[in-house]
């Protein structure tokens, strides 16, 4: 008899050990979650700043361009170091969640006219677009920027 009350005192001891480990390491592991936040709309000074990309496509396509004569060979390069420093520069104006996408073409100047189209599907309370164009006697470059943001 002595030996089985031996043995259930050790029990108890070693499960009083455990409930008290157990103690210890719940109150660290329960820290209060903070709310989920859902982000549907931007906040009031973190909109598509379509000025701020304005600026900044003229002044891209300007430094890439000025001085140049259109050649076919060359053209889609310039469009895509256009493209590429254009989107570049408008993610370091840090707008929270919008992905940017940037198009640029280069067309020869020979007199004819063009037209495009454009067509999307978007919020228009929180995405936006802004386009430039650069003419000079032989090239015309048109650049668009989009800015949608990312729900």
């Amino acid at each position: 008899m002595a030996d089985e009350d031996d043995v259930i005192e050790e029990e108890t001891e070693v499960a009083g050990s455990r409930r008290e480990s157990e103690t210890t390491i719940s109150p660290e592991t329960e820290k209060p979650l903070a709310p989920p936040k859902y982000e549907v709309r931007p906040g009031l000074g973190e909109k598509f700043q379509a000025q701020n990309v304005r600026d900044i496509i003229l002044s891209t396509m300007q430094e890439q361009l000025m001085g140049r004569q259109y050649r076919t060979d060359q053209a889609p390069r310039w469009a895509k170091a256009i493209a590429n420093a254009v989107r570049q520069r408008v993610q370091e104006l840090d707008m929270k969640r919008y992905k940017i996408v940037v198009q640029t073409t280069i067309l020869e100047m020979k007199g004819a006219g063009i037209k495009c189209g454009q067509r999307c599907i978007w919020d228009p309370e929180t995405d936006d677009y802004i386009d430039d164009l650069f003419k000079n006697d032989t090239l015309f470059c048109y650049t668009i920027v989009y800015g949608i943001y990312m729900y």
